[in-house]
């Protein structure tokens, strides 16, 4: 039997100097680590699906699929957990903030030790230390606790654990494929995450029916040990260029490369804003449902096309391939969500606002992923963790913009405030295709 194949640092050769001078020129994308023998024998696969040739992404898929869909199923359960041992909205909210709070402020943190330590290591103790506290909260549950503040303080301590992880995912994407199908594994790893979102939830509905609550965090359990599996097995190049300062330093030399670098600069900025001003529509969607008189089912509805909208987006991105031209596609797809924002807020009935919905999940998750897969070719391996953190942390910010549009809607209805959202989210294209040359040249 022949040797298994390892990738790794080989020959000095004149890509792997190209490769080495990423961290020294910013402004050259950086090229995952891929072994030419491994590209010889990848199976030919259709351009939408070329990533699942490479085994690393296989496992980085699987794992992003069992976290993903246990981590959707834990806030219907925690909701209906906390709604039924207390009846009071204001523990409804702070589980909710709790379990969302620590993305806001461990993004950075997670980014700067991906760029110190071995990624696979960092990822496996993060979600074996979330495995466990799922496991605990499980039987917490199946004792029939009934101490409010103990199951609060571990969805803290789990939602610390999974905003570790975040950054870590990110990084890896890129270095689980060789450049050629890194559009191909942006674009899954999308879908992957909107497919999730889909049937985390409805998971969680049918077993907190026929179970109870605590079987969602058990089977949460299961699937971050298939992930903490996943990420042990495995086999990404190690970067020997890790960072050896301070983490302020580190922090300051990321900062100091976004500055250097017009195009990542615009490209987070490209996130942030469409992300905190437009995506918080999703939250007013139950007033859409009763404006529309079509009850909880509608309500389901709804939330259902959005989601085929976005995994659309997302199989349609990815079956693109290494396509010409992001930063217009990138700038087109931000202000076509808008577009549709608007849409959903001038829709007068049911048909209306589910086109309306589907183009928005759409065209959001195409700029995502635009956005995604050109940070990733651009940034430098041994930055990547920091710079990742920073988009990631673009939709840490995005509760920030649903207490706003949650108050306009109340004052003056949800049409007006989703349309005013998708109105800015068109200006601030508007903004980058005029302001932004260095995005708009990519």
């Amino acid at each position: 039997m022949p040797p298994r194949n390892r990738r790794g640092p080989g020959p000095t050769t004149g890509a792997s100097l190209a490769r080495l001078s990423a961290v020294t020129s910013p402004s050259q994308p950086a090229e995952p680590l891929e072994s030419a023998a491994s590209d010889l024998v990848r199976p030919r696969l259709p351009p939408a699906f070329a990533a699942f040739a490479h085994r690393d992404f296989r496992l980085l898929f699987l794992g992003t699929a069992t976290t993903q869909t246990g981590n959707w199923m834990q806030s219907v359960a925690i909701g209906r957990l906390i709604l039924d041992m207390t009846g009071s909205g204001f523990y409804l909210g702070l589980a909710g903030f709790l379990r969302s709070i620590p993305q806001l402020f461990l993004s950075i943190p997670g980014g700067i030790l991906a760029d110190r330590v071995d990624r696979t290591r960092l990822l496996a103790t993060f979600q074996g230390i979330a495995a466990v506290l799922t496991a605990l909260l499980a039987g917490l549950i199946y004792a029939g606790s009934s101490n409010v503040w103990a199951i609060l303080t571990l969805t803290f301590l789990i939602g610390c654990s999974l905003a570790m992880v975040f950054p870590v995912r990110q990084t890896l994407v890129s270095t689980s494929v060789p450049r050629i199908d890194l559009t191909s594994a942006v674009g899954l790893n999308s879908a992957n995450n909107n497919l999730t979102r889909t049937l985390g939830p409805a998971m969680a509905g049918i077993l907190i029916t026929l179970v109870g609550a605590a079987a969602c965090f058990a089977l949460q359990t299961v699937g971050l040990l298939i992930s903490f599996w996943a990420s042990i097995a495995m086999r990404v190049p190690n970067d020997d260029r890790r960072s050896i300062g301070s983490p302020m330093a580190d922090l300051a030399e990321a900062w100091d490369y976004v500055r250097a670098t017009p195009e990542v600069g615009g490209l987070l900025l490209s996130a942030l804003v469409p992300t905190a001003l437009g995506m918080p529509y999703m939250a007013l969607l139950p007033m859409f449902a009763r404006d529309l008189d079509i009850g909880a089912s509608g309500l389901g509805f709804l939330m259902t096309v959005l989601g085929v909208g976005s995994i659309s987006g997302s199989i349609g991105f990815s079956a693109a391939g290494d396509f010409r031209y992001k930063g217009p596609v990138l700038l087109g797809t931000a202000a076509a969500f808008g577009a549709a924002l608007v849409a959903l807020a001038l829709s007068t009935g049911l048909v209306a606002a589910l086109v309306s919905l589907f183009l928005a999940g759409v065209f959001s998750a195409v700029y995502q992923a635009t956005n995604n897969t050109l940070l990733q070719t651009i940034v430098p391996d041994a930055l990547r963790g920091r710079v990742m953190s920073a988009y990631i942390l673009t939709w840490g910010v995005m509760p920030l913009g649903t207490l706003p549009l949650g108050w306009l809607a109340d004052f003056r209805g949800a049409p007006f405030a989703v349309g005013l959202a998708g109105g800015l989210v068109l200006l601030f294209s508007a903004f980058s295709a005029a302001r932004l040359p260095s995005v708009r040249a990519l």
